[in-house]
C-alpha cells in the first residue's frame, strides 16, 4: 500500500512504529476473520499488512488533572473477530451498499472498517459513519482530531 502521507500523518505513524515498506504477516488473522464471516477484501489485507498492530494516539484529547489524554486507534481487528461482530459489519455494509471489513478500533468505541475500494468507515452501536476516502486522508484526519461523520442507523 505505502500511500503517500502528509508530513504530520507520517510523523504520527512513525511515532507508532510504522516504517515505509512495513509488512506484517496477517495470513492467520485473515483466516480467522473469514472463518467468523467477514468479507476480507484485497484492500483489507493490503492495509493490515502495512498497519496491523499499530496503536496511534491522536487528537482529540482531554485534560485530566495536569495530563493530556489523547484518543487512540489500534489496528488490531482480532479484538472484534467474532460472529457477532461480523453480523454487525454486515448490517453496516447494507447501509453503505458495499462490504466492509474491520481493520481496527478506537478509544471512542468505534470499529474502523475498510471497503474493497479502500474507503474507510466506522461503526458504533447501531450507527455507521463515513471516515475517509483513503488511508492517506484517514491518517491526516486523525492528526487533526477529525471524527467520522454520521451516515445512518440500523435497527436492533
Amino acid at each position: 500500500m505505502s500511500t503517500p502521507f502528509s508530513d504530520a500523518a507520517r510523523a504520527l505513524l512513525e511515532g507508532a512504529g510504522w516504517t515505509w515498506g512495513r509488512r506484517v504477516d496477517v495470513a492467520a488473522l485473515v483466516g480467522d476473520m473469514r472463518a467468523v464471516g467477514f468479507d476480507v477484501s484485497d484492500a483489507s489485507v493490503d492495509f493490515l499488512e502495512e498497519f496491523s498492530q499499530l496503536r496511534i494516539s491522536h487528537a482529540p484529547s482531554i485534560i485530566m488533572g495536569e495530563r493530556e489524554i489523547f484518543c487512540w486507534t489500534e489496528f488490531d481487528p482480532a479484538r472484534v473477530c467474532t460472529k457477532r461482530d461480523a453480523r454487525i459489519a454486515n448490517r453496516c455494509s447494507e447501509l453503505v451498499g458495499k462490504p466492509l471489513c474491520p481493520v481496527g478500533t478506537d478509544g471512542f468505541h468505534f470499529t474502523v472498517y475498510i471497503s474493497a475500494g479502500s474507503k474507510f468507515y466506522a461503526g458504533m452501536d447501531a450507527s455507521v459513519y463515513s471516515y475517509s476516502e483513503n488511508a492517506g486522508e484517514l491518517f491526516s484526519l486523525m492528526t487533526g482530531g477529525v471524527r467520522p461523520q454520521h451516515l445512518a442507523d440500523w435497527g436492533v
